[in-house]
């Protein structure tokens, strides 16, 4: 299923011969961390990655550039299929010069792309993102449970923790830098728990 969408979107978006043949696409977090030498947010339903073309120690040869995409395999077949459009769209606009950042899955011009792409809404694409995520965040807390919720004794706000922190640490929200005024401290709550 997944060839056939990776065939299907790379058609729509006109990703050449030529760049598909320098793209690796696995669905192991592990070996995808090979490849980039960075480990995946546990959040994260695909990645994509571009790594450029190295010199190697002739300067008459050149390793090519390559296209490396992570798609988390234990989706719904439909978030499936939007999240291979959607690594693609990364692929493209690397491909046609343009590479873009997220400033808000879902809601910025990534997601409008994505919509037309695929066809699908985009109140349908934030469902799928809001379903797929909530269900990554129940399978975080059952290999890592909220232990510590700290608290801010100035404006009250609350940071669930699963560790404690190494050392004082104060409200982002107070003060950007460190303020000891503003110094988190665990909640009764926590302790009870």
């Amino acid at each position: 299923m997944i060839e056939r969408w990776l065939i299907y979107y790379a058609q729509k978006l006109q990703l050449s011969e030529h760049e598909l043949r320098l793209l690796a696409m696995t669905q192991d977090r592990q070996e995808f961390a090979r490849w980039t030498g960075k480990r995946l947010n546990i959040m994260a339903l695909g990645c994509y990655c571009y790594l450029p073309a190295r010199k190697s120690r002739s300067q008459h040869e050149q390793s090519s550039h390559r296209h490396l995409i992570f798609i988390e395999p234990d989706m719904q077949p439909i978030s499936l299929e939007v999240t291979i459009a959607h690594e693609l769209i990364h692929m493209a606009d690397r491909v046609n010069g343009t590479p873009r950042r997220h400033r808000h899955h879902g809601y910025d011009a990534i997601a409008v792309d994505e919509a037309a792409v695929t066809g699908y809404s985009m109140e349908e694409l934030r469902v799928l993102l809001l379903q797929e995520s909530e269900r990554r965040e129940r399978i975080r807390r059952s290999r890592r449970p909220i232990r510590y919720i700290y608290e801010c004794p100035h404006c009250g706000k609350s940071y669930p923790r699963t560790r404690k922190y190494s050392q004082a640490v104060s409200c982002s929200s107070c003060d950007r830098s460190y303020n000891p005024q503003f110094r988190l401290f665990i909640s009764k709550s926590a302790e009870a728990q």
